[in-house]
């Protein structure tokens, strides 16, 4: 293979993989829905418990958008909390502040991926959801 070829084969590639690697968009409508996974506690040990979970988004607004968020116990869904949350539709990112620190939820097509960071600086639960079907 010459070198002109090699170069545009290793072009290609490399584009491919970037574009890969985007996020898929979603707009703050695109949103609403059921969305169910795990929420995994990361201080152990500690009161804090591994949970299955569903978080309800709805009643979207130019920039904040409601989520109700339930843990799975014996099966049934138990409500944990119902609040506005902020949408950042240029990072794709959804943020809480509540007095122990800052949920933040990335946004990358049907999953979300993120983490309630506490006001000191630590790593308290992550979270990963995909969209319900």
């Amino acid at each position: 293979m010459d070198r002109c070829m090699f170069a545009a084969v290793l072009f290609i590639l490399i584009c491919e993989s970037g574009f890969a690697a985007e996020k898929k968009r979603v707009g703050i409508g695109g949103l609403v829905g059921e969305w169910s996974g795990t929420s995994l506690c990361q201080v152990k040990p500690s009161p804090c418990h591994d949970e299955e979970v569903v978080f309800r988004l709805s009643h979207p607004e130019k920039d904040k958008i409601r989520l109700q968020a339930d843990k799975i116990v014996d099966g049934k869904a138990v409500t944990t909390g119902v609040d506005d949350w902020f949408y950042d539709s240029a990072s794709q990112v959804l943020i809480w502040e509540i007095p122990r620190g800052t949920w933040k939820l990335t946004v990358d097509g049907d999953e979300i991926n993120g983490t309630l960071i506490t006001r000191d600086n630590v790593v308290f639960r992550k979270v990963h959801l995909h969209r319900s079907k």
